[in-house]
């Protein structure tokens, strides 16, 4: 709908129409009016599209205004428990909203109703033939992958694949999929960082009993650009596992945080030009307990750290070090470990209160408001700040906004549109006046810094599943999105927003993603994923035997690899006869697996000694949880399959039997061409190459694993 001034009139009749709509749900619950709601979010939009076009003076007081109808409107929405996610409204002709056209229904939620269906409404019966449109292809009947370097672990779009010519070769290898996949076992990760020149991938963990103690895992990358990663891990001495990580790669600082305290530590090289080995804790900060939010490193070399209504900020250069007094304390007194999860009196934290911040600055504009998510816009030196999950706002206001920390903390800019919270905003160097943003309802949309309203607007899942984080990058100049699925869907997901598609999905082994990060140096993409049957303290649940079919075995794979390399067709006695699933990434990463489990166990020798004991003593148990899970999915003995797809599907019984499948997932063993479970937290490393070992492939989950 297009409107004409007086603006702020519009708004306060859709005010009016909104408090209506709200009072008339509050008597019939039971009929939800999503018409009315969305037609009312709509016109809010228009409203403040309008006025912008028209290059209204009023524009600043219609945002605003607009704003508080917005945030009202959707806070209600979840605060009565009307809506679980909200749909897109943002969107319009001009800014349209892409559809991922090969969204479908997952197997997680038909696998639920024929439980419900045979069990419920009708025990004993058969399984009952599905809709048409709750069925998926498998992989055999997708569309084609584009290149025969393509790897098996993608899933390609219809006609998404755009036309690229031998002038943009790196576009040409990601839009391709050509990438090889290096895998690297890792503990529960909480957060991950790439300093901006590449030179270390840091990664915030959890360790020992229940994931209680913090572990700072990082590697420092030399001038090589080989793929072979080392992980080195340390204690960090903070009292609580930390959630926020960040770096400077200036002067060479990875900075650390739990609710308590900032701590940094230096990867510079020493006299001899070598990296260190194990990273020495230089400065400690001290939050006071009010700046317990995400951390940004900002101009002229400082460092800051979120609060509810406010910024700390630290000058770096000003601060004390641990190496300027060794053994003494930085700060007023010993810290307080009086909300410690660690063990009492635990040795490995170090004791320091640290330095109190340098700076405050309030938010002059947005007192309440509580940052869950941080990110710098370099080409203006602002704060780009919005509302997380976790945000401890008493009512949140479901908008970002552009904060002037130079001068005073005053607003620049609000954004508008978002139907939920953000768990990330991102730039690309290659489009400064744009930055991105992943919000909770899975939606994420584009902005110019420029406009109060997203320019396009992306739909990751269509069941409100959370985008848990987003990258921007231009590869030989052309606009592309990484998305992360964050609960369902499992993957991730290549975006052209030129022709405003979904090109294709990458596996990660039925894990969540949890953290992305671009390497531009060694172009490789960085996901950190959490296994979601496997516990805090490591127990696993819920797995069934895997029904992988013929096409989609590592033996496959490989046959296809040796025909690329010339080679020939492998004999079938060679390829059943020859190494297993996945062994040569076993051994590639054998080293920098076992290197660090050394380094955490050297930080928690006690627990994770208890821990290695209860696990030998639950093995047993452990294979007798297999066999039940096995047979509660409704595994028949004689094999037969559970699924009207697994009959098209040449099962391979024999590689199938010791492998192991979630009983719940979104993605069959049929619907990548390689079947691939991770069972355990991973940090996969996608290199993007002209001709990858499309065989390079992790083992998939086994009996006992």
């Amino acid at each position: 709908m297009s409107f004409q001034g007086p603006w702020l009139n519009h708004l306060d009749s859709l005010a009016h129409q909104l408090e209506g709509h709200k009072a008339a749900q509050e008597e019939h619950v039971e009929e939800r009016d999503d018409e009315q709601f969305y037609k009312i979010l709509r016109e809010v939009c228009d409203v403040v599209r309008d006025a912008e076009r028209d290059a209204s003076p009023e524009l600043p007081d219609v945002v605003e205004k607009a704003h508080a109808l917005l945030g009202d409107a959707v806070d209600w929405a979840y605060t009565s428990n009307h809506y679980g996610f909200l749909n897109s409204f943002a969107d319009c002709k001009d800014a349209p909203l892409v559809e991922d056209i090969g969204m479908a229904c997952g197997a997680d939620i038909t696998e639920l109703f024929v439980e419900f269906y045979t069990k419920y409404l009708h025990p004993g019966a058969p399984r009952p033939k599905l809709p048409s449109f709750s069925k998926v292809a498998p992989w055999t009947k997708a569309p084609p992958p584009p290149h025969p370097y393509s790897t098996r672990l993608s899933r390609f779009r219809q006609d998404a694949v755009p036309s690229l010519t031998d002038k943009t070769p790196l576009a040409q290898l990601i839009y391709q999929a050509r990438a090889e996949l290096n895998m690297h076992y890792v503990s529960s990760p909480y957060a991950m960082e790439l300093s901006s020149g590449g030179s270390i991938l840091a990664m915030a963990h959890g360790g020992g009993w229940k994931k209680r103690d913090p572990i700072l895992r990082y590697h420092i990358f030399d001038d090589d650009d080989d793929d072979d990663i080392e992980f080195r891990s340390i204690d960090p001495g903070l009292s609580n596992v930390a959630h926020y990580i960040t770096t400077d790669e200036e002067l060479k600082l990875v900075f650390l945080a739990d609710n308590d305290r900032i701590k940094s530590f230096s990867w510079a090289p020493n006299a001899k030009g070598e990296a260190p080995k194990r990273l020495p804790n230089v400065h400690t900060m001290n939050t006071l307990r009010e700046f317990y939010g995400p951390l940004l490193v900002l101009p002229n070399g400082r460092i800051a750290r979120a609060g509810k209504g406010k910024v700390a900020v630290w000058d770096i250069d000003a601060l004390e070090k641990h190496q300027d007094n060794p053994g003494k304390l930085i700060g007023e007194g010993k810290l307080d470990t009086d909300n410690s999860w660690r063990e009492a009196d635990c040795p490995s934290i170090e004791m320091s209160s640290g330095t109190r911040p340098h700076s405050i600055v309030a938010f002059a504009d947005d007192p309440a408001y509580d940052p869950g998510v941080v990110h710098l816009h370099a080409p203006t030196g602002r704060m780009l700040i919005g509302e997380g999950p976790a945000s401890q706002s008493s009512s949140k206001t479901y908008a970002c906004v552009s904060i002037d920390v130079e001068h005073g903390g005053r607003r620049v800019a609000r954004y508008l549109g978002l139907g939920g919270t953000l768990e990330k905003i991102t730039t690309s160097p290659g489009d400064p006046n744009v930055f991105v943003t992943a919000g909770s309802e899975g939606f994420v949309r584009m902005f110019d810094v420029r406009r109060p309203l997203p320019v396009l607007t992306f739909q990751t899942d269509n069941g409100g599943e959370p985008c848990s984080d987003v990258i921007y990058i231009h590869p030989d100049g052309i606009p592309t999105l990484f998305t992360g699925a964050g609960q369902r869907r499992n993957s991730v997901k290549v975006w052209d927003v030129r022709g405003k598609t979904a090109v294709y999905e990458l596996a990660t082994g039925n894990n969540i993603v949890s953290a992305m990060a671009w390497d531009a140096r060694r172009n490789s993409l960085f996901v950190a994923t959490e296994c979601p049957p496997r516990s805090r303290i490591g127990e696993q649940s819920g797995y069934r035997q895997a029904r992988i079919p013929r096409w989609a075995t590592w033996m496959a794979a490989e046959e296809a690899s040796k025909a690329l390399r010339g080679e020939g067709e492998a004999p079938k006695e060679e390829c059943s006869e020859g190494p297993a699933p996945g062994e040569p990434l076993q051994q590639a990463e054998g080293g920098a697996k076992d290197k660090a489990e050394e380094d955490d166990a050297e930080m928690t020798d006690a627990e994770d000694e208890d821990e290695d004991e209860d696990e030998d003593e639950d093995q047993d148990e452990d294979d007798e949880m297999y066999e039940e899970r096995s047979n509660e999915s409704g595994e028949e003995e004689d094999g037969e399959a559970s699924s009207e797809e697994e009959e098209e599907d040449d099962i391979d019984e024999e590689y199938s039997k010791d492998k192991r499948w979630p009983t719940i997932c979104f993605h069959r063993e049929n619907y990548f061409g390689y079947a691939y479970n991770a069972g355990e937290h991973t940090l996969m490393q996608w290199t993007f190459k002209p001709e990858p070992n499309i065989a390079e492939l992790p083992a998939t989950t086994e009996r006992g694993w």
